[in-house]
């Protein structure tokens, strides 16, 4: 049995900063974030379909204790659901008109899957598991910010296992290769890259230029796969292109007489600047990497720019952590 209810209303958010709720204490499978706020394309430029949007709330901090489970931006949750749950990002009243209010919802989940019993936060104590929402409601693109929160219990789960997800951030010092160091100790799912620049331009130099995986300092999984190419990896799990169906359609409407558009462009697609580096391709962690005992986990990046990164290393832990 399942339990889907509202956590917190639709409500407004009239300032910038945090807003810190306590989840509920049965067990947890996904937290819905509705982020609602109005059109703001009086100059129609300032339209977006979704990165806007996901601009709203720039941190979502999920802890137990204190001790942070999930934490990224709502920008890297959205990506993380298309290209590793599979999950599209459903929106309501997906409209360019100024003032129209918008509704994008962000899955936020705690297993592989929504919905199972066996991947889910355990049950806690009131007040143990708690969800930070760090709002920026000056962003461009929209204003009169509005959200709720929503949740699906399983209340009659005994999990053995928890997703984790948090955030590395860095700056790469120069060209050429840098390290990206991952945690150790827990069976490590895969990993979300995102890098300032993607594949671009005339003579494209993304910040990822290529990327290969290391444990004790021996190539494992990827021993390299280039920018461009190490994104098609998720299309062999089956997700489509681009993943937020964003897409725009060139030509000349100066003319009265009706005619075809040229031919549709991907060009700004949310996962445009990520690689995302799978290892439970199988989803039955055949292919996982148990970090326990290794000394060192890491990310190598021959960087084709020397500027910002981050990595969302995607982690199994035993849910028995969590219950002591």
């Amino acid at each position: 049995m399942f339990t889907h209810s509202v956590l917190m209303p639709n409500q407004a958010q009239a300032a910038d900063g945090d807003v810190t709720v306590d989840l509920p204490v049965n067990p947890l499978s996904v937290i819905f974030l509705q982020l609602a706020p109005l059109n703001e394309t009086g100059t129609i430029t300032t339209y977006s379909m979704l990165a806007a949007i996901l601009g709203a709330c720039t941190n979502v901090r999920i802890s137990h204790k204190g001790s942070a489970v999930i934490e990224a931006s709502c920008a890297d949750l959205a990506v993380l659901a298309m290209l590793w749950h599979g999950v599209p990002i459903w929106q309501s009243n997906q409209s360019e008109t100024d003032d129209e209010r918008r509704s994008v919802i962000v899955p936020i989940l705690f297993g592989r899957k929504p919905y199972d019993s066996n991947e889910c936060f355990p049950e806690t104590r009131k007040g143990e598991l708690q969800a930070t929402f760090t709002f920026d409601i000056a962003a461009s693109g929209f204003d009169g910010l509005r959200f709720s929160v929503e949740t699906i219990e399983l209340p009659d789960a005994s999990p053995a296992r928890v997703q984790k997800v948090t955030t590395l951030a860095q700056t790469f010092a120069a060209v050429g290769q840098n390290d990206i160091d991952l945690p150790i100790g827990n069976m490590l799912r895969g990993i979300l890259l995102w890098g300032t620049t993607g594949f671009t331009g005339a003579a494209p130099a993304p910040t990822i230029g290529s990327a290969e995986l290391l444990v004790n300092n021996r190539q494992t999984h990827y021993s390299e796969t280039d920018f461009e190419v190490g994104r098609a990896i998720s299309g062999l799990l089956g997700r489509p292109f681009p993943p937020d169906y964003r897409h725009i359609h060139s030509g000349t409407y100066t003319t009265t007489v009706a005619g075809d558009s040229r031919e549709p462009m991907a060009e700004g697609s949310k996962d445009a600047n990520y690689l995302f580096l799978p290892l439970d391709v199988t989803g039955d962690d055949e292919h996982s990497i148990d970090t326990a005992g290794a000394s060192r986990v890491n990310v190598r990046v021959t960087a084709e720019a020397a500027e910002a990164v981050r990595a969302l290393p995607i982690e199994r832990v035993d849910a028995g952590v969590f219950t002591q």
